[in-house]
């Protein structure tokens, strides 16, 4: 190939180093920590109309937080 090394293509660039928590990302971080608010507000929510005497709330609630974490965990 002629004239092949004629043109350069620069000065390579620094990369930055990889750590083994890169894979630690903010957005999951959050999102881990709203499931688990949502989780806890489900359990408070069933036990508080457990308590009431709602039974049917309680099992509304548990339905649809069952539903709601069956569909996020598959």
């Amino acid at each position: 190939m002629i004239g092949a090394k004629k043109d350069s293509i620069g000065e390579p660039r620094p990369v930055r180093p990889v750590h083994p928590s890169s894979s630690l990302d903010g957005h999951r971080v959050l999102l881990g920590v709203l499931l688990f608010l949502i989780a806890v507000a489900a359990i408070v929510g069933i036990v508080f109309a457990t308590v009431s005497g709602q039974g049917t709330i309680a099992l509304i609630i548990a339905l649809f937080a069952g539903a709601f974490f069956s569909r996020v965990f598959c």
